[in-house]
């Protein structure tokens, strides 16, 4: 059967790839390398990457709460990223079977066929892979068109996930990637003025980050109410593509955990098995 090899979780900044090269000292650039390092070492054959949609693929006349991409190829960014255009595979037998038992599970995922990706899916790919070679299948989470899903809905995604790898035939050695802020502001009012963006509630930020560090995950999920992720800001929904990922993983603490940063409200993290 196949087996989740990694499982890794990132920001996605859409101005990282202008301002950080891959190779580049910054910390930024440096957690990425670090990251990828635990991803290359797991040597997974598929990702899924579990992100959120900003209105590119996606629109408010049909915005899902759970889709899923399944299709041979795809590509992107589909936005205004300033950053290499990649022509991606998308593992559309691994997609299939997510989808299929996600449904089997209370998961009505929406499906696209014919989609493009943006910063959210491409930018953690830019810096975690070598070219955007190894195959991937989007899965998608609404992060911040209210009503928001609940933590404990995401986290259960995520046991689906799990459970669905495991029961997938053949040898394919899988990771998981999430992407997203714990505490983000764009364009709104707890913007300082000036910015295009802000972090409101860096103290949140650094409590999600404890709670990783010492797998306090059930806390977490009871923590996380939609009311409390919009007080981290109008992005802070973010936070619920890391709760699927932690559904996955379970109570296991990460191989490698960023110290904090206390000017974004971020993080990277990575687990693995194999």
């Amino acid at each position: 059967m196949a087996e989740l090899v990694a499982a890794v979780g990132v920001p996605h900044s859409p101005h990282y790839p202008s301002q950080f090269p891959k190779d580049g000292p910054q910390p930024t650039s440096e957690h990425f390398r670090k990251v990828k390092k635990e991803l290359d070492a797991a040597r997974p054959d598929a990702l899924i990457v579990i992100a959120n949609d900003h209105f590119n693929t996606f629109f408010l006349n049909n915005f899902p709460t759970f889709a899923i991409g399944v299709a041979e190829t795809s590509s992107g960014p589909n936005d205004q990223t300033k950053m290499p255009h990649y022509d991606l595979a998308v593992h559309s037998a691994l997609a299939s079977h997510v989808r299929k038992t996600g449904i089997g599970e209370g998961f009505d995922f929406a499906v696209t066929q014919e989609f493009g990706v943006d910063h959210a899916v491409l930018v953690p790919l830019h810096y975690l892979t070598d070219g955007v070679r190894t195959p991937v299948v989007p899965l998608w989470v609404n992060a911040f068109v209210k009503p928001l899903p609940l933590a404990r809905r995401c986290y259960a995604l995520g046991n689906m996930l799990k459970a669905a790898i495991a029961s997938l035939p053949g040898n394919l050695r899988i990771g998981i990637v999430a992407t997203g802020h714990f505490s983000l502001e764009i364009a709104g009012p707890r913007v300082e003025p000036g910015s295009r963006h802000g972090t409101p509630d860096i103290g949140w930020s650094r409590h999600v980050h404890s709670r990783i560090k010492n797998a306090e995950i059930g806390d977490l999920v009871a923590e996380a109410t939609p009311e409390r992720m919009w007080q981290a800001g109008n992005i802070g929904g973010e936070l619920l593509n890391w709760i699927v990922l932690l559904g996955a993983v379970g109570n296991t603490r990460p191989c490698y955990l960023a110290d904090h940063d206390d000017i974004d409200g971020h993080t990277f993290a990575a687990w693995r098995w194999n």
